[in-house]
């Protein structure tokens, strides 16, 4: 029995061995040191205590503790490293779910801005067939007060024939602004198309 604990003592060592910076040679010199009948064998009397036991040189047993404290030290670094690990598994899952909930969001808002850009082209046409039912003069007296935006909107959208009656009715510097900022939409447009 005892042959089988230092054998196995052994091993350990071998395997503690192999993980640190020990040269094969010492290794080898204290395997080689373990010889048949090294160990004896426990008398019929089975006191084991009293049998002679071949103890650790002194460098061995300081050896044994560094590699106890190294396997220690492994095994609480693979517990932090698991934690670690188990922790950025939780964090990437919510991280996952807040994406998700951020893609349904922005899916919702993005529908919702389509129907609403579908609901102003159809207020916007409407109103240009407004426009163009009425007189030239009368539409220009809108114009001249109107938002910009929005007079904008409506001369792009109207027959270009209406569009060049109401614009020379309109005050000067009303026309230029309009005519600029129709201009600058299309050319925005067209870069952005290009793009």
């Amino acid at each position: 029995m005892k042959f089988v604990l230092h054998f196995l003592s052994l091993m350990m060592i071998l395997l503690m061995v192999s993980s640190t910076a020990y040269s094969m040679n010492t290794v080898k010199g204290w395997i080689n040191q373990v010889r048949p009948g090294t160990f004896e064998t426990t008398d019929a009397s089975g006191d084991a205590e009293q049998n002679a036991i071949k103890q650790f040189s002194e460098s061995e047993q300081k050896v044994l503790t560094a590699l106890a404290a190294r396997e220690k030290a492994l095994k609480e670094k693979e517990a932090l490293h698991q934690q670690r690990a188990a922790d950025l598994k939780r964090l990437s899952q919510q991280i996952e779910q807040k994406l998700d909930t951020i893609r349904k969001l922005t899916k919702d808002f993005e529908d919702k801005r389509l129907v609403r850009q579908e609901m102003d082209e159809k207020d916007i046409k409407r109103m240009v067939t407004y426009y163009e039912t009425m007189d030239p003069d009368k539409i220009a007296v809108f114009f001249n007060q109107m938002d910009r935006e929005t007079a904008v909107q409506i001369i792009m959208r109207m027959n270009p024939r209406k569009a060049s009656g109401v614009l020379e009715l309109l005050d000067p510097a009303v026309a230029v602004d309009i005519t600029e900022r129709v201009t600058r939409f299309k050319k925005d447009r067209q870069l952005t198309s290009s793009n």
